[in-house]
């Protein structure tokens, strides 16, 4: 039966870089992706886009790339990244610069956009009776926000991706690939997959799996139940998928790296941002992860097959992840750490004077949170206060504001809040910053056509 090894390199921005580099050396990778992005991500790099024509992709993608690619001059994975961002075109530019300097003449990459659609074309798209119907608020469509949209994404499949690694891509580049394309991709290439009814269960297998791969050092460790458990977690292994043609799968880490590739960390990280696990809905294909077996079958692997009869997947959604990131005004942190003797009476001193500032100055915040870190900043009203007089207590205050004036406005005060604080007070310095937001909703997959351009390091 056929296998292929799929490689994890990145879970975001930023990452690690060495484990990636190890498993490229020492994986015995087939392919090898890269996630750069989150949900706002998109938002930053056409931000910086904006100001400079020749940014707006990942610029970690560059220092990566000079450390990678003589490890693949070797030993000839294929790449497939997101980090071309908002300006895939330039990343690809940058690329094939290294890549000319490391005399790598002949490699091809394939450049995929299509999916960062511009603002101005949303007028379009609703001159066709489409609705961006809010995900979460269910507001039935962008009015509220639209002239405030800065950003707009497409969650996009791994259709464009395919179709690079079969005219011979060794680096396939985009934009807001899915989380999963990226490595869904590869398995579709690599087995010759298809979005028939036939593949269904495969590429159900294919897009959990994937789902194991994204994020990389996740997977193995760094965020776990288990984690007295993991060693080594500044030597971390970034996962491999030794991957076969039936849709099973064995998950492991290269030799000698730290971390833990375990049945728990698989199972944790199956059900991570997923809100039903018989419909985990990605733009390749719908995945059951009922319908999957997870289990230890040696130190480091953890085989995942099927679990009985049931399809472990079902055909992709007509449907597509849209991202509209909109302006939401700004807001102003401050944090004032006090000491003891008294401390938590110290912060609640500090706390009940600056809500009489604002009593006094006749403001109202349009959203605020006062925390005291140490004692309620995670659990929030459900956090017991502490029986013992704690060593020191930080008091965090964090405002909303339309305005950048407003916003400034709280600053001031929250930075006075010291003629209340008594004696042994810390501060850190407050920050304004814009704010952006997400409009979460979804667009017909045959309103977004991609595009690939082949090109060749000459």
């Amino acid at each position: 039966m056929k296998k292929v090894r799929v490689g994890a390199g990145s879970a975001g921005w930023p990452d690690m870089a060495d484990p990636a580099l190890v498993s490229a050396e020492r994986g015995e990778l087939d392919y090898q992706g890269f996630d750069h992005l989150a949900e706002l991500t998109m938002a930053i790099l056409e931000r910086q886009k904006v100001r400079n024509p020749t940014r707006g992709y990942i610029p970690d993608v560059i220092p990566l790339m000079k450390k990678l690619l003589p490890i693949w001059k070797n030993k000839r994975f294929k790449i497939v990244t997101n980090g071309g961002g908002a300006n895939p075109e330039q990343c690809a530019v940058e690329v094939m610069k290294i890549a000319k300097d490391l005399g790598l003449v002949g490699m091809k990459i394939g450049v995929v956009t299509g999916d960062d659609i511009p603002v101005k074309q949303l007028d379009n798209l609703r001159a066709q009776g489409i609705k961006f119907k809010n995900s979460e608020t269910g507001e039935e469509d962008i009015d509220r926000v639209k002239d405030k949209i800065e950003a707009a994404y497409v969650y996009i499949g791994a259709d464009r991706v395919v179709e690079a690694l079969n005219a011979g891509a060794d680096m396939v580049i985009g934009g807001r690939l899915s989380d999963n394309s990226l490595f869904v991709g590869p398995f579709m290439h690599a087995f010759g997959w298809k979005y028939e009814d036939e593949y269904w269960d495969r590429i159900g297998a294919g897009v959990a799996t994937s789902h194991l791969l994204e994020c990389a050092g996740w997977s193995t460790g760094i965020c776990s139940t288990q984690w007295e458990k993991v060693p080594e977690p500044w030597n971390l292994g970034f996962p491999i998928a030794e991957m076969s043609e039936n849709g099973e799968a064995i998950m492991c880490k290269p030799p000698g790296t730290g971390g833990l590739m375990s049945e728990y960390t698989m199972k944790e990280h199956l059900v991570y941002e997923v809100h039903d696990p018989q419909n985990y809905l990605m733009p390749d294909g719908i995945a059951d992860l009922t319908a999957l077996k997870v289990e230890q079958v040696g130190d480091n692997r953890v085989k995942i097959s099927k679990a009985g009869t049931k399809s472990r997947g079902k055909p992709r959604p007509k449907t597509l992840k849209f991202c509209l990131a909109h302006a939401d005004g700004f807001i102003m942190t401050y944090m004032m750490i006090v000491s003891a003797p008294k401390a938590l009476e110290q912060a609640k001193r500090v706390e009940d004077y600056l809500q009489r500032r604002l009593k006094i100055r006749g403001v109202k915040p349009k959203d605020m949170l006062i925390s005291y870190v140490g004692i309620n900043s995670l659990h929030g009203p459900a956090a017991p206060m502490p029986k013992e007089e704690p060593n020191e207590v930080a008091i965090r205050f964090a405002f909303k504001a339309d305005t950048e004036e407003e916003a400034r406005l709280y600053q001031n005060e929250a930075t006075l809040t010291w003629y209340a604080a008594g004696v042994g007070a810390a501060f850190t310095a407050p920050d304004v910053r814009p704010v952006m937001a997400l409009w979460p909703t979804l667009v017909p997959r045959e309103a977004i056509p991609t595009k690939l351009e082949m090109k060749e390091v000459k």
